[in-house]
């Protein structure tokens, strides 16, 4: 059975909460690697399937078990989950204006316009 985590990353430059895997980085499979910052696994969204940059995460079993208990870990977690500056970003923001776009059909030689054909109705 697949473990969740309940992990803390940056969407959009903004703090978010979000349900997560671990998966085996697919670079060094596990060895540890500056792509998965030498943790050997990934944080993976399970409903999108897109990677995630957890900077803090709570393994699900923990919170669902702890959740009846009284007073629940949970509910002392600290409001302020500021991520660092330097933290990737889920979806990153984009700061630059779109590239403009080619026509392709501007850059093909234009035909020379042939006689007009005159037709009785």
């Amino acid at each position: 059975m697949t473990d969740f985590y309940l992990i803390a990353h940056k969407v959009r430059g903004e703090p978010a909460f979000d349900i997560a895997e671990r998966m085996v980085c697919p670079i060094c499979s596990g060895e540890g690697c500056a792509e998965c910052d030498d943790a050997g696994y990934w944080w993976i969204i399970p409903t999108s399937g897109h990677r995630a940059y957890a900077y803090w995460w709570l393994d699900m079993n923990q919170v669902l078990y702890t959740s009846n208990r009284s007073p629940s870990p949970i509910w002392l977690l600290p409001f302020n989950f500021n991520p660092p500056d330097d933290h990737p970003d889920h979806y990153p923001l984009r700061h630059t204006p779109a590239a403009p776009r080619v026509d392709i059909l501007s850059l093909l030689p234009r035909a020379a316009p042939g006689p007009t054909i005159r037709r009785r109705l």
